[in-house]
Parts: structure tokens; sequence; C-alpha cells
């Protein structure tokens, strides 16, 4: 029984579903010659486009089927004689119509069968999709919690501090009281701007155009001029491309990139190079500084939302990175770090070119601006 079932697997692969029909064609067309008419085997023909069918190959399942047909046809001109002429020929005919009946179906079975895996492949990546999501809006929902209620409670409690009958001589511990209720309430402006951020660039649509992207690169140096200059930060560039994306999604990319090199700068101000080479098919950038560099156990960390990847943790949600991973992914590109601990790393991400529209659809939730 096992051996049947190994012999019965071995001939539903491909090369078995060949020389199994190819091999019944010709028994069926030996019987066919041997035997007289009016019990032709013939009609075994009809079942070959079924056994074909496991291979899933339309052109040997046609093959197959025009040869059952003109073995069926050449049967007749060389069968011993009995039955009358025309009831074989009748037969023969019926034959023939049930044969191209059973091909037709194998190949809409064929078609449906390839429609439903692709179906259910769809269902499966969605159903990741889905199991990844809720695990991070859990994670989403436990780092808000935690971080809304740390600059929350401090502010409540210097509050309290504040209402307190203090003597007449302090006013500087009120003003450091005060200064230090601004600095939580600026704390958690930024954090509340950062989950905008962050669900502004993941959802809507990835509007697509002839993006400049040294004019990008220029726009995000101008806004971060005061940041660049109190840092003694460079941004250098080489000569960009233009391409098919999105001009507000890839300053976007660009910016957070910057400061996230900016912020973990090492001993030496910050000198921040974007360079790019292009090949057929796509733009491949990358941005390098002589940051504290990444460990590299940490290189696949630093792209999952808050997550805080670095050595030294500084301020900030752990949504920068994750930001500019989604916008290179919504550009249909792929996004990875190379780094020396200590010395300096390299960000390098693809943007294909061109764009096509299957990429440009997609929509995928979940971005943010700079780890800050």
């Amino acid at each position: 029984m096992q051996g049947n079932s190994s012999l019965f697997r071995r001939f539903r692969t491909a090369p078995g579903v060949y020389v199994a029909s190819v091999g019944i064609a010709a028994i069926l067309f030996i019987g066919d010659l041997l035997i007289p008419r009016g019990a032709t085997p013939a009609i075994g023909y009809c079942a070959i486009p079924v056994l074909a069918g496991n291979a899933r190959r339309r052109e040997f399942l046609l093959a197959i089927t025009i040869a059952c047909s003109v073995l069926t046809g050449a049967g007749y001109f060389f069968e011993p004689a009995g039955a009358m002429a025309w009831m074989s020929i009748f037969d023969r005919i019926m034959i023939l119509g049930v044969l191209w009946l059973t091909y037709w179906l194998v190949w809409r079975r064929i078609e449906l069968l390839a429609a439903v895996t692709g179906q259910a492949r769809i269902l499966e990546e969605t159903k990741r999709e889905l199991e990844r999501s809720n695990a991070e809006l859990d994670s989403f929902a436990s780092v808000i919690a935690h971080d809304l209620r740390g600059p929350l409670n401090t502010i409540g409690l210097l509050s309290r501090l504040l209402g307190d009958r203090r003597p007449p001589n302090s006013p500087d511990d009120s003003a450091d009281l005060a200064a230090n209720i601004q600095n939580e309430i600026l704390s958690l402006s930024t954090l509340i701007q950062s989950l905008l951020n962050y669900g502004r660039v993941g959802g809507g649509e990835v509007h697509l155009a002839d993006c400049d992207c040294g004019a990008v690169l220029d726009l995000v140096r101008h806004r971060l001029k005061s940041q660049l200059e109190e840092n003694h930060a460079q941004v250098t560039n080489d000569s960009l491309p233009t391409l098919p994306a999105d001009p507000a999604l890839m300053q976007e990319l660009f910016q957070n990139l910057i400061e996230n090199s900016i912020k973990y700068r090492g001993a030496e101000p910050p000198r921040i190079h974007v360079s790019a080479v292009q090949s057929a098919d796509m733009s491949r950038f990358f941005v390098r500084d002589n940051g504290i560099g990444i460990k590299p156990t940490d290189f696949q960390r630093i792209f999952q939302p808050f997550r805080q990847s670095r050595a030294d943790s500084r301020s900030g949600i752990g949504l920068g990175l994750a930001t500019c991973k989604r916008i290179v992914e919504r550009h249909g590109g792929h996004i990875e770090v190379q780094s020396t601990y200590g010395k300096g790393t390299t960000f390098s991400f693809t943007i294909p070119m061109p764009m096509t529209k299957a990429i440009a659809a997609v929509q995928r939730p979940e971005l943010s601006a700079v780890e800050s």
C-alpha cells in the first residue's frame, strides 16, 4: 500500500505525468489496432487529459489532446474489420467530442485552481499583515500610554509644588519649576507631533511626480538650518537624480535620515554626505555620516517602530527609521544599513525606476518623523 502511494505521488509530478500520459496513449493505440471494430478502446483517451492536467501545463495538455485525437482517427483506418464502418465512425466522432470536452473542463479546473491558490496566498499574506499590525498596535498602545503618562505625571507634580505655600524669597525655585513644566509640555507636544506625522506618512496615496532629489535635499537643508548651525553639522551631496516619486515623502525621508545622523553624532561635528547611483531599473541612494555607529545586532531592530536602537539611549519614541523604511517600501524599494560601531553609519535605499502602477498603489500605514 505504501509502495502504491509512493508510485502515485511520483506520477503526480510533471515528468511522471508526461511519461504516464504518453505511455497510456501508446498502450490504448496498440489495443485499438488489435481489437476489431465495435469494441474500440479509444474511449480511454478521454482519461488522458485528466491525468495530463496534473502537470498544470496548458501546452502539454493541448498537445496530448491533439495527439489523442489523431490516434483516434488513425485507429479507424488500421483497426481490424468488425462492426459496420458507419458505426465505428460515429463512435469515434463521439469519442472526439468527449475528448475535447474533457480538455476544456480540465483546463478550466486548472485555471480555477490557480485562481484559488492565488487568493489563498493573498489571504495568507493579509493574515500575516494583520497579525503584524495587531502586534504593532499593541506595542503602540503600551508605548503611548507610558510616554504620555510620564510627562503628564511630571507636569502634575510640578504644578502641585507650585501650588504649595513657599517662602517669599524663593523666586528661583518657582522659575525652575515653571521651566521644567515648559520642558515637559514641549516633550509631550513633540511626541504628539511625531505620532501625527507617523499616521500622515503611512496613510493616503503616493502622489508620483518628477521628483528632483537635489532640490528636495536643498529644501531639507533650509528647514534644518538652525539645527545644522547649532550642531556645526555639514550636509554635502553629489549630483542626485530626478525620478518618479512623491516629493513630500522623499523630503520626509531625507529629513529623518539627516536628523537621525545629527542626533547620534560622535565627538566630531556631524558630517553627512548624500549620493546616488543609477541603473536601468532603479536609483540607489546612500546617506553616510560620521556618527557613533550602530552595533550589528541592531541592524534589523532599528527599523522597527518604537525601538530605541542605539547603545546610548537618547530621547525619542523610535519612529524615525521606521518612517524611513515605510516611505521606501511605499515606493517599492528597500532600505538597509551598514555601520562600523564608533565610526559612522551608511543608510542605503532604492527607488525603482521607472515606477509601476502596482507599486504606486501600495497603501501601507505606519511611519513618522525623526527619532527625536
